[in-house]
C-alpha cells in the first residue's frame, strides 16, 4: 500500500524544465530592473532655464506697473 499524500506526489512529480524557465525569467525581470534603474539615474539632470527667465522677466515688469 502506497501511503504517499498529495503534496509528497506533487513535489516529486515537479517539472524540472518549468524550474529552468522560471530561474531565467526571474532571472530577466531583475536585470531589466536594474537597467531601467540605472538608465534614470546616468541622466543629467535638465533645469529649463527659460521657465525661469520668464517667470522672472513676468514678475519684473508687473512690479514696475
Amino acid at each position: 500500500m502506497n501511503n504517499d499524500t498529495t503534496y509528497a506526489m506533487l513535489v516529486q512529480s515537479e517539472e524540472k524544465g518549468r524550474s529552468i524557465m522560471e530561474t531565467a525569467v526571474y532571472a530577466l525581470l531583475g536585470l531589466s530592473a536594474i537597467l531601467s534603474i540605472l538608465q534614470f539615474a546616468q541622466q543629467p539632470d535638465r533645469v529649463p532655464t527659460t521657465l525661469t527667465t520668464q517667470a522672472y522677466e513676468i514678475s519684473d515688469t508687473a512690479q514696475r506697473s
